[in-house]
């Protein structure tokens, strides 16, 4: 059975592990080496867009294991508080990187970019992943529809996000489940790598 909630601070490991899962490498551009690190201790502080108020988990009772055991996660929020709260996380990786934050600041700018372009009644969905032993179950279709009932919660009127534009198996599952493709995106990170999505969206 499959239970949506809240992450608790000792799962930080896994929802970090698992966010990375979502990614396509652009985290480890960003934030580097540390990535992992760096995301579980943004999930136990508030105000920033990886934080435990814009996460939920999918857990499974009946996937053997310990009872209950996170299997999936996902990150997202309003764009309008992503926007607001950046200030707050900037000051927040300031803390993590400490005066290196400066030479990282270019790269972050230009991924924020992404979302700056979302409008701001659509909620962003920045991460969703399920661990690879537990796919195709319906743990991830459980936890799309969590994001997207928390969204009409906030107040927004569509939920926008972005796939990597190779991948099929991802592109074909969101079109299972309402999404068409709105347009490219592409994230220039100069020598640490070009990502290129595709943003699809759903209405509310």
């Amino acid at each position: 059975m499959f239970v949506v909630r809240s992450p608790r601070p000792p799962e930080a490991p896994v929802v970090s592990a698992l966010v990375l899962l979502s990614d396509c490498g652009m985290l480890p551009a960003l934030f580097g080496p540390r990535a992992a690190s760096l995301l579980g201790w943004l999930l136990l502080r508030r105000g920033n867009p990886y934080s435990a108020a814009h996460t939920l988990v999918v857990a499974d009772s009946s996937a053997g294991g310990p009872p209950g055991a996170v299997i999936g996660a996902m990150v997202g929020a309003p764009a309008r508080t992503t926007r607001a709260a950046s200030l707050r996380t900037a000051a927040q990786l300031a803390r993590w990187y400490g005066p290196a934050f400066i030479a990282r600041l270019p790269r972050l700018a230009r991924a924020g970019s992404a979302v700056d372009s979302v409008p701001a009644d659509h909620f962003y969905l920045s991460h969703i992943a399920v661990q690879p032993a537990h796919q195709g179950r319906g743990a991830g279709a459980v936890l799309l529809r969590a994001a997207e009932d928390r969204a009409r919660l906030t107040g927004c009127r569509r939920l926008v996000l972005d796939v990597e534009e190779h991948n099929r198996g991802a592109r074909g599952f969101y079109a299972r489940m309402g999404y068409a493709e709105d347009s490219a995106v592409r994230i220039d990170l100069g020598r640490h790598g070009l990502f290129s999505f595709l943003r699809l969206s759903r209405g509310l």
